[in-house]
């Protein structure tokens, strides 16, 4: 798994749906979806797919240290 940072708006599909013999969803399919800025996990061929399209493009160490900087943020 790589690292990547979400240029716009991002869906991942965490889990596939279903389809019965007949061609009727079963279960539906589970999207997650990442805001701009947010830091993704995705292999290899789905980091070169997103930086085609312009989505995302690979995490730097300050991206990195961006966010798990703020995510030890006090904000109470």
């Amino acid at each position: 798994m790589v690292k990547a940072v979400a240029l716009s708006t991002v869906h991942l599909c965490k889990t596939p749906g279903e389809r019965s013999p007949e061609g009727k969803t079963t279960k539906r399919a589970e999207i997650e979806a990442k805001a701009p800025g947010a830091i993704l996990d995705v292999d290899k061929k789905q980091l070169d797919d997103l930086v085609a399209k312009g989505a995302a493009r690979p995490a730097t160490k300050v991206d990195l240290a961006r966010a798990d900087e703020s995510s030890q943020m006090d904000l109470g």
